[in-house]
């Protein structure tokens, strides 16, 4: 049951408690929802490519999925994944909008950022993992470092927006871990790929 392999990473507890001690639950109920079904697009289009999930953890950007040997998957249904969570907040945005209620424009807002910051070109945001997915691979480790220094520089820019800041502080260290761990990861996935690959 894909349900059950859902998490909320640690990072996110800071955030509840805030929102819970200022009597801000609407808003926390918001929050999560919209990126629970923002993560749902992705499984669903991980289920709908035959691929199996093995983890989905729910981050204050939307979240990271963990797919059984995802390296071996075709271009176009990696870019499929990678996009669906976008287009599924696209759907939920639009599809509120004929509607007036209590706190919409906070859901509005909360719609449109999990968009915007999921489109930017870098990793591990949607929009990057979409373009990881259409670039060859000996550039790979380029558009890491791409990564890891435009999520820096964001943090600079965000600067006046702590929670923005925030989330770009952990995007960019998220980066510069898989920039340490690129040579193990690259190792595990040729080892991986010559098992599956063996007749």
């Amino acid at each position: 049951m894909y349900f059950t392999k859902i998490r909320m990473h640690p990072i996110m507890i800071p955030a509840i408690i805030y929102l819970i001690a200022t009597a801000q639950l609407a808003h926390y109920s918001i929050i999560f929802g919209s990126l629970l079904i923002h993560e749902l697009g992705h499984i669903l289009a991980a289920k709908w490519t035959g691929l199996t999930l093995t983890s989905c953890t729910i981050l204050p950007y939307g979240g990271e999925i963990k797919i059984k040997n995802m390296q071996l998957a075709p271009t176009h249904h990696k870019w499929l994944i990678a996009i669906a969570g976008p287009l599924s907040t696209s759907i939920l945005y639009l599809m509120a909008q004929p509607f007036h209620f209590p706190g919409q424009a906070f859901f509005n807002d909360v719609q449109l950022t999990i968009l915007v910051l999921n489109l930017l070109p870098i990793l591990p945001l949607d929009g990057g993992q979409a373009l990881k997915a259409i670039i060859p691979k000996r550039h790979q480790n380029s558009f890491l470092a791409f990564s890891i220094i435009v999520s820096t520089l964001l943090i600079l820019v965000t600067h006046d927006h702590l929670h923005l800041a925030l989330i770009f502080a952990f995007i960019a260290f998220q980066n510069i871990k898989s920039w340490q761990y690129r040579k193990y990861e690259e190792i595990f996935n040729k080892i991986v790929t010559k098992q599956l690959t063996l007749p």
